[in-house]
Parts: structure tokens; C-alpha cells; sequence
């Protein structure tokens, strides 16, 4: 009886992934002949995933997968670590450029230090892992910010003035000017917004149109020339975009 149970398990599994992009409807006699299993067998399989809510019956006896599919693979996302995922081009780019390396988001409304990978150069810079990031000072609190729904954005700036955080020097209305163009073009930079003699470059890595993080470095800004810091964005942009493009974005 396991045995049998188990079988029917798989059969049931194996029905939701005979839909596809290509597929995303069919017939109870579409998926018997994609599956090579009896029409009969199909019914009841389908009944099934209709109790649990996995598939729903639309035109003409044709079925679909409903949103709760969806969630499953919302669930999947989350649960693929981000770190091990970046990790690998976060050490490609710190030995290209000789800078430490981080990776930002936003945990319980505070950017944080998710991820680093140092430089050996004996002068670096970097934030512990777990460390928050001030909220409203730095590239990647920016780049983060302007990533929200514009409703969250608004809780998100009242919670942070509320706790005593400021801005730049720019005041709120230009603070907020800045983080919109930021987000247009997907990176920031700052100069001893957080450290004196620090200058960062940051990059927004996204899944599909989201924001999920940011790859930010922060270098000594004694060793910064214009021409060094168009070198540090354009190489951080390239190694967000290939992260986000891992991880489907």
C-alpha cells in the first residue's frame, strides 16, 4: 500500500509539471497522452490537486495552475540562498579590483551586511556580517529605499526620521530627488556619508523588475581618482547584472 501511495504521489507531481510556458492549459485527455497514463487516472489525479488547491478547471474542461503554484515558487526563491549564489562573483570582482566587497538588503526594514569578501590589500574597509547599515545614509540604503513600493518607501523614511536618523545634507526632498536617480540608473555612489575617508559604489541587484539587494564597495577614498571610481561602478554594475541575471532577474 506505501508503495502505491507513493506511486500515486509521483503520478500527481508529475501532472503539475506537465504544465509549462509551452502548456500552461490542457485537457484531462491532453495530460493522459502527455503522461502515457489512463484517462481515468487523470481524473482522479486531478480531483486531487483540485482538493489542494493546486489547479483549477477553466474554459472548456481545460485546467490550469492556480496562484498558490505561484507561492510555492515565491517559497523556492527565498529559499535559494542569495549568498552562495553571489559569493562566487563577489570574489571575481574584490580580486579584480582589490577592494573589499559586500552585499546589502534589507532585513526587518535595516539594510544589512549580508555577505563580504575582503581584500588582502592591508588597508580595506568593510562592515561585519549582520552589521546595519545606517538607514538613510550610504549607496546601498538608497538604492534599497527607492527598490520599495512608494507606500513602503514613505514608512520605511517616517520610521527612520522617527528614530533620529537624517539624511545626507541634501535635506529629505532632495534626499528623496537622489534615491529616484539612483534607482533609474541602477547605481549610487557616496563619499564619507557613513565613514570619514570612505568613498562607496554600489550597484542594485534585481530578480525580474525587484530589487533584492545591492553590491556595494567600499574603498579608503585616498586611493580614488575620477577615473578609478568610473572603473569601481562600471565593474560593479557588471558583476550586479550577472548576479541578477543567476538568479533570473
Amino acid at each position: 500500500m506505501a508503495k502505491a501511495g507513493a506511486d500515486s504521489g509521483r503520478r500527481a507531481l508529475e501532472m503539475l509539471f506537465a504544465f509549462t510556458e509551452q502548456r500552461p492549459v490542457a485537457s484531462v485527455r491532453e495530460l493522459a497522452a502527455a503522461l502515457d497514463i489512463p484517462v481515468p487516472s487523470v481524473h482522479r489525479y486531478v480531483a486531487l490537486l483540485r482538493d489542494m488547491g493546486l489547479i483549477e478547471e477553466g474554459a472548456r474542461g481545460q485546467y490550469h495552475l492556480t496562484m498558490r503554484v505561484s507561492a510555492l515558487n515565491r517559497a523556492a526563491r527565498v529559499a535559494t540562498p542569495l549568498v552562495s549564489i553571489a559569493d562566487p562573483y563577489m570574489r571575481e570582482l574584490s580580486g579584480e579590483i582589490e577592494e573589499t566587497v559586500m552585499l546589502v538588503r534589507l532585513v526587518q526594514g535595516l539594510p544589512v551586511c549580508m555577505h563580504r569578501v575582503e581584500t588582502p590589500r592591508r588597508i580595506r574597509l568593510s562592515f561585519e556580517i549582520g552589521q546595519h547599515l545606517p538607514p538613510l545614509r550610504g549607496a546601498s540604503a538608497r538604492l534599497l529605499l527607492g527598490g520599495l513600493a512608494p507606500a513602503e518607501r514613505q514608512r520605511y523614511l517616517d520610521r527612520a526620521l522617527e528614530s533620529g536618523a537624517r539624511p545626507p545634507e541634501v535635506g529629505t526632498e532632495g534626499f528623496l530627488d537622489l534615491v529616484e536617480q539612483d534607482v533609474r540608473r541602477g547605481w549610487a555612489i557616496s563619499n564619507q556619508e557613513i565613514d570619514e575617508g570612505v568613498w562607496a559604489a554600489s550597484a542594485a541587484i534585481t530578480e525580474g523588475s525587484e530589487i533584492v539587494a545591492t553590491l556595494s564597495v567600499p574603498c579608503p577614498a585616498f586611493r580614488m581618482s575620477e577615473e578609478r571610481g568610473k572603473i569601481v561602478i562600471e565593474q560593479a554594475m557588471t558583476t550586479a547584472g550577472r548576479i541578477s541575471a543567476a538568479l533570473g532577474g
